[in-house]
């Protein structure tokens, strides 16, 4: 078999970075789950918090369903608590302080890739701007923030968010979700999805 030759341009397109309606993502996407057989459990309704408990902490080195908790912790939150942006639970990226989820997830070579995910903030503790990194095997393919000002526990303000990256010659990749807020009230996220495209079908850079 000839080795595979890439052009420049095809390696310039290995990470690309979006911020794009989720709209335009679905028109022209199709869900992971339907070409790789991936279960990402981005709605973080597994495990459950059992009640009566608003949320229930994860340690670093801890599985939790699917996801590989990371860093120092992370809180799976209850709707007991405040609102989930899908299903009646989601995740605070900070514990006691800040922490990340990964999992890797099978892929594609040659293939890009749409994540999304809804983004809103912990909005008992400062401060008021929560922030985090998406990566993709370690490497930052979107940097993320959201304000809690004025937002609150049934009022969350959820945000779509919107990143794409592009397998090369890989049949995985690892995700994760990062904070990088210290203290006890982190970025909140919810309903994480993952879609194949064709890098000539993608959403558009802006």
């Amino acid at each position: 078999m000839r080795p595979l030759r890439l052009s420049a341009a095809a390696l310039s397109a290995a990470v690309l970075l979006l911020t794009a309606p989720s709209a335009a993502a679905s028109a022209r996407t199709h869900d992971t789950t339907h070409t790789t057989g991936a279960d990402i459990g981005g709605s973080f309704e597994t495990p459950l918090v059992p009640a009566p408990s608003p949320f229930t902490t994860y340690p670093g080195g801890q599985p939790m369903g699917p996801w590989a908790v990371g860093g120092h912790s992370v809180d799976l939150t209850s709707d007991r608590l405040w609102d989930a942006a899908e299903g009646s639970q989601s995740l605070d990226l900070n514990g006691s302080t800040s922490g990340s989820v990964s999992q890797t997830i099978p892929t594609h070579p040659l293939t890009s890739y749409v994540v999304s995910f809804e983004l809103a903030g912990n909005p008992a503790w400062a401060p008021a701007l929560k922030t985090g990194e998406l990566r993709v095997d370690g490497v930052p393919v979107k940097t993320f923030g959201f304000d809690i000002t004025g937002r609150g526990f049934r009022d969350m303000g959820y945000t779509r968010q919107t990143a794409v990256f592009t397998s090369l010659l890989k049949n995985s990749v690892t995700l994760t979700f990062a904070s990088t807020v210290p203290g006890p009230g982190g970025p909140v996220i919810d309903d994480v999805r993952v879609q194949s495209c064709l890098l000539v079908l993608c959403p558009p850079l802006p």
